[in-house]
């Protein structure tokens, strides 16, 4: 069973009243890092794209610096292949020192062979990408046996004690019968969450967010589909005002409340355990 941390939980209820206290601007729910971006506004590519020690020092150290910067409680690092960067472990693992929880995009296909470079605390998710049941998600990645190393990859990771976060995109075509075998069968997996994404080329597409609405539904964790839509406010490149949103969107203004809810079964459940 799906469970969202207790502590991010807090996090993100400390987030919200901070919104309604000083404005989203100054307090946003999440960071995303794209490493290759910061390359691209880094220094010159080396020759044969080989990374200098220098360049990735210099790329950690802007990375550190913008989460230094930002109050953002989750940062989400993806973007093209963060695994190919060359210290992506000890990356994530000074984001963590920083107090922040970390979501890592990652390729099956790449992961077994850096795992040993992350270390598995609470505050770590390695996020995996799965667009469907084997047939669908091969075709999805244009690669075959890509479910299969993804499978292989989630065991791996899992037997390693890492916290394993699916991420599945969903499109305005997307099969409603098909997503209803991925969810069935993501049941029978030890992930410990799931969450839905939009397209990068369609951000703002209005059939994409009705599609993501009806298909977040299919999430078995209430917690889990209220981060997803959270997850989905920081992924648009434009929006308008969270202010506006709340009046604007009736699911934002869901969405919005979900952590207070959370917050409070996480205090009455930990009163429990006391």
């Amino acid at each position: 069973m799906m469970r969202f941390p207790p502590r991010l939980t807090w996090d993100l209820a400390r987030v919200r009243i901070a919104q309604e206290l000083f404005g989203a601007s100054r307090y946003p729910w999440a960071l995303r890092l794209d490493l290759a971006e910061l390359r691209a506004h880094n220094e010159v590519t080396p020759p044969n794209g080989v990374n200098s020690t220098a360049e990735v020092s210099s790329r950690d150290s802007q990375a550190l610096s913008r989460v230094r910067a930002s109050s953002a409680p989750v940062v989400w690092i993806g973007g093209d292949a963060p695994l190919q960067h060359a210290r992506i472990g000890h990356l994530a693992r000074d984001i963590v020192n920083c107090g922040r929880t970390v979501f890592v995009e990652m390729d099956g296909t790449l992961l077994r062979r850096r795992i040993h470079e992350f270390r598995p605390v609470s505050r770590l998710y390695l996020v995996l990408p799965l667009n469907g049941l084997e047939n669908a998600h091969d075709s999805h990645a244009q690669q075959t046996r890509n479910f299969r190393a993804t499978m292989e990859a989630l065991r791996t990771a899992k037997l390693s004690g890492f916290h394993i976060c699916i991420e599945t995109t969903i499109f305005p075509h997307s099969d409603k019968s098909e997503l209803l075998k991925l969810a069935k069968f993501i049941s029978t997996l030890d992930v410990d969450g799931w969450i839905h994404k939009r397209p990068p080329a369609a951000a703002n597409h209005e059939a994409v967010s009705e599609a993501l609405q009806s298909a977040r539904d299919l999430i078995p964790s209430k917690h889990w589909r209220a981060f997803s839509a959270l997850l989905d406010l920081t992924s648009t490149p434009t929006q308008p005002s969270f202010e506006k949103k709340r009046s604007a969107n009736p699911v934002v203004e869901k969405v919005e409340k979900a952590p207070t809810r959370e917050a409070r079964e996480a205090h009455e459940e930990g009163l429990r355990a006391l």
